[in-house]
């Protein structure tokens, strides 16, 4: 469960006002905001890394210093750019150390590999050598090897290929179905319409309207877009 209340942030660029909201354990909640760097403000914010002016976070009914063991929930940011790799270590040989290193799940690194279609001839590949969208599989296997109950995705597959798009909506039907609380943020109301249960408009800063997806699918979307998102 995630539970956010009457969280705000200063005015700054991209203010928060009195946000408040509850994700259920096998629910997805998408978020949707512009610009992408409010995004960005909030899910620095509910991973810790920025303090609010007020209101308080909670997962699984517990403030985040002690949720989890100390990791409240699984963070995944977006990846925008390949990322460059000063090493000639094989996909095969660094997943083994990140495993080895970060006490993580070796089997459940590959599953969700599986999950993916990942191919056996990319664990020979060189890291550096990798294409952008086998790279963001990997990065999701990493990120949700820990398998905490609650997950924050930050617009992670804007600008992604519709076979990856399809391949991430899979891995998170799986994680609701197995109880995670998922929260989204991001501004494709199109996607959002599509994965989510519920949906959250934010603009300039304050939660404005909140509805079922079944509910959106029935209205304008072009018109919401211009309203909210705009």
């Amino acid at each position: 469960m995630i539970s956010l209340r009457d969280l705000e942030l200063d005015e700054g660029d991209y203010p928060l006002e009195a946000l408040s909201l509850r994700v259920a354990g096998g629910e997805i909640y998408f978020l949707l905001n512009r610009p992408e760097q409010a995004n960005d403000r909030l899910f620095r914010l509910l991973a810790g890394y920025v303090r609010p002016l007020r209101g308080e976070i909670q997962f699984d009914g517990r403030p985040p210093a002690i949720a989890g063991r100390g990791v409240p929930a699984l963070f995944i940011d977006r990846v925008v750019d390949p990322v460059e790799f000063e090493t000639e270590a094989r996909l095969g040989d660094w997943l083994d150390f990140l495993c080895a290193g970060g006490g993580l799940d070796r089997r459940r690194v590959y599953e969700t590999l599986l999950l993916c279609n990942f191919h056996d001839r990319h664990l020979r590949s060189r890291v550096r050598d990798l294409p952008p969208e086998v790279f963001k599989q990997i990065y999701l296997a990493v990120c949700l090897a820990p398998g905490h109950g609650n997950i924050v995705c930050n617009d992670f597959i804007r600008g992604a290929a519709k076979g990856f798009e399809l391949k991430f909506n899979k891995l998170l039907l799986q994680e609701k179905a197995r109880g995670r609380a998922v929260l989204c943020l991001g501004y494709d109301i199109f996607y959002a319409s599509e994965i989510a249960d519920r949906v959250g408009f934010v603009k300039n800063g304050r939660l404005l309207l909140e509805i079922g997806a079944s509910d959106l699918k029935e209205m304008d979307i072009k018109d919401l877009y211009g309203r909210f998102l705009t």
